[in-house]
């Protein structure tokens, strides 16, 4: 659910980028399109040739993900990691390059390898400037080094991305990561006070009646 919003949202972004380098293109080549007479339809025709090239190569890229993802989830992982090695070949700077990153990271999540997992993450939030795909990886960050053992940087992972993005939908499920590590660190009080923040942020969800049975034991 929250990867596919955020890749929505990159498709979206994109899409407006190009728009803008096309009208761009046309406005400073205006004196040009003037003295020809024709010249502001030819640069017309080329800003809509550039928006049009330039989105039907991010479905492409989006389509070859959309591949890979459902190769990894039908247990082809192998065919799923050349997929996406190829994405990133031929189209290192398209969004779809950093969710097929955020894929790798995942499967080797789910293979248990989290140490491994948490490299991909990192390498992923040095380079990545989507803005959409950032929370994500943050999240995953601190979920790779909470299932490591590693709670401290965990919890100081997770308070990052609350700091930055507490309105974020995946906000209650770090909060809930933040408020594990901190028991797990043995510090009870900061523990509490976290489970009541969840309670009270999220009070008919299932965070919250987690949180509250936390909260009895």
């Amino acid at each position: 659910m929250g990867k596919g919003w955020a890749r929505q949202e990159a498709k979206k972004n994109e899409l407006a980028e190009a728009i803008e380098r096309a009208t761009l293109w046309i406005r400073y080549h205006e004196q040009a399109a003037i003295w020809s007479g024709l010249g502001l339809l030819g640069a017309l025709a080329v800003g809509g040739m550039f928006v049009y090239r330039h989105y039907a190569s991010l479905e492409d890229t989006w389509g070859m993900y959309a591949i890979a993802q459902s190769l990894a989830y039908s247990g082809k992982g192998d065919q799923a990691v050349q997929m996406l090695k190829k994405i990133e070949e031929e189209h290192p700077q398209s969004p779809a390059a950093g969710h097929g990153a955020l894929l790798m990271g995942d499967m080797l999540f789910q293979q248990g390898k989290y140490k491994e997992a948490l490299e991909a993450y990192r390498a992923l939030s040095e380079r990545t400037m989507d803005k959409a795909l950032l929370p994500a990886v943050l999240a995953d960050i601190a979920a790779s080094q909470e299932s490591a053992g590693d709670y401290k940087a965990a919890a100081e992972s997770g308070q990052r991305f609350l700091d930055a993005y507490q309105d974020h939908f995946l906000a209650a499920q770090v909060h809930a990561s933040l408020a594990r590590c901190l028991s797990a660190q043995g510090d009870a009080e900061k523990a509490k006070a976290a489970y009541e923040r969840i309670v009270f942020l999220y009070p008919d969800s299932y965070w919250a009646q987690w949180a509250k049975e936390r909260l009895k034991s």
